[in-house]
């Protein structure tokens, strides 16, 4: 596979996913599920217009950029479930498809993620498996993020009880 076809794959799989997390926002009506949703769908609009970019220079310019600008903000929501009252119905709201919706968003994650170490395994330019690896890296700190929210509907004590000694041991 050529890297202009690579890419096109990549901004086609961050829409997908933006896609996606903005539907299930709209289906739920749990807090933590809308709130994980909106920030993962805000995240992969963010790469999708980082990578077209990138898309765009290999276009314009036929050869890998010497230097790609990678950076994105951290997926992970921790501080925001924090701030809700597990007593209130921020655990009560969700129903069997919030659950299968996060672990739908799981497996998807998982997905991307192995697809992007498999495209930087087929790079030979550095700068480009370097790309792809990154991409990996977010992916699976979303799948990361996502697990740890479905954690904190499963069982909100466990979840800021496992939060308080990881404080304390860390």
């Amino acid at each position: 596979m050529d890297r202009i076809s690579s890419i096109k794959i990549a901004m086609d799989n961050e829409q997908r996913e933006e896609d996606f997390y903005l539907e299930e926002a709209k289906r739920s009506s749990n807090p933590v599920v809308i709130k994980l949703m909106k920030k993962l769908a805000a995240e992969e609009e963010d790469h999708k217009a980082w990578i077209s970019k990138l898309h765009d220079k290999l276009v314009s310019d036929g050869e890998w950029p010497k230097d790609v600008e990678i950076g994105v903000e951290d997926s992970t929501i921790e501080e925001e479930l924090k701030k809700l009252d597990f007593k209130d119905n921020a655990t009560s709201v969700h129903d069997d498809s919030d659950i299968a919706c996060l672990k739908k968003a799981i497996a998807f994650e998982k997905d991307a993620e192995n697809f992007y170490n498999e495209l930087a395994k087929k790079c030979e330019n550095p700068q480009e498996a370097g790309f792809f690896k990154f991409l990996a890296k977010t992916e699976l700190e979303h799948g990361l993020s996502i697990a740890d929210s479905l954690a904190y509907l499963e069982d909100p004590e466990a979840w800021f009880s496992s939060k308080e000694r990881a404080g304390l041991d860390g």
